[in-house]
C-alpha cells in the first residue's frame, strides 16, 4: 500500500487496530502507521509503544521518514529504536565512537536524552546496540532511558547465529511483554534483550510462545 501511495488506506487500517486493542492496556506502532492512529490509542488511554525501525525503500514514495515518523513519536509514550533508527527516522543523532569496533553503550547516553527532550511526550527510549563483527558472530545488548535513570543490559555474546529475521522484532515484543509483566524497568530491559538474543537461535520469523518453553 505505500508504494501505491494509498496513505488514507493505511490510516484506517491502523484506526481499526486500535479500537480492536482498546480491550488491552498497551498499544504498539510500527513504521507504517499514521499519527491520527497514535494520537486515537493515546486519547483512549492505552500506553503506546513504537518502533522507529527505519527502512529506506519505504520512502521513496514522496514522503519522508522524518516527516511522518516526527508527527507519529509524538504520540507514542515507549520508544524502540537504534542508532540508525534515531538519525534517519527523526533526525536526532549524538556523537558515537563506531571506529573502536567496540560498542560503549554510556556514548549513547547523550542520544537518547536527545530524543527525550524533543519529544516531551516520550516516557522512554530503548536503544538497542549490535556489534557486528560477522554474519555468526554478534555482540548484543540494549540501553533504557526512563527519563529519571539510563539503564544498560548484560551484553550477550551471540556465537553461531542461526537467523536474525525476527530478532528486531523480539526486542520489543519483549519490552512490552517486560513492561507490563515485570517489577521494575531494569527486569523489563534485561528480559527483551534475552529475548532477542534467544531468536537468534531460531529459525524463520516466529513467535516464542509458551509450546516453545
Amino acid at each position: 500500500m505505500i508504494s501505491a501511495g494509498k496513505f488514507d488506506e493505511i490510516t484506517k487500517l491502523a484506526r481499526e487496530a486500535v479500537s480492536i486493542s482498546l480491550g488491552f492496556e498497551l498499544a504498539h506502532l510500527g513504521i507504517n502507521e499514521a499519527s491520527p492512529a497514535a494520537a486515537m490509542a493515546q486519547e483512549k488511554g492505552l500506553t503506546v509503544s513504537g518502533d522507529l525501525n527505519y527502512r529506506k525503500n519505504l520512502w521513496r514514495y514522496g514522503k519522508t521518514a522524518p516527516g511522518i515518523m516526527s508527527e507519529i513519536v509524538r504520540h507514542v509514550d515507549v520508544a524502540v529504536a537504534n542508532e540508525e533508527d534515531c538519525q534517519k527516522a527523526l533526525g536526532v543523532s549524538a556523537a558515537v565512537d563506531l571506529e573502536s569496533g567496540r560498542i560503549d553503550p554510556v556514548q549513547y547516553r547523550p542520544l537518547a536524552e536527545r530524543v527525550l527532550f524533543s519529544y516531551p511526550s516520550l516516557k522512554s527510549i530503548s536503544i538497542t546496540l549490535r556489534e557486528s563483527r560477522s554474519a555468526d558472530d554478534n555482540g548484543w545488548s540494549a540501553v533504557l532511558h526512563t527519563g529519571k535513570e539510563f539503564l544498560v543490559s548484560r551484553k550477550y555474546e551471540i556465537r553461531d547465529i542461526d537467523d536474525r529475521v525476527g530478532g528486531g522484532d523480539a526486542f520489543p515484543a519483549g519490552h512490552i511483554f517486560g513492561l507490563s509483566n515485570l517489577p521494575n524497568p531494569q527486569d523489563a530491559l534485561e528480559f527483551a534483550v534475552a529475548a532477542s538474543c534467544l531468536k537468534h537461535s531460531i529459525s524463520g520469523d516466529l513467535r516464542c510462545s509458551a509450546s516453545w518453553r
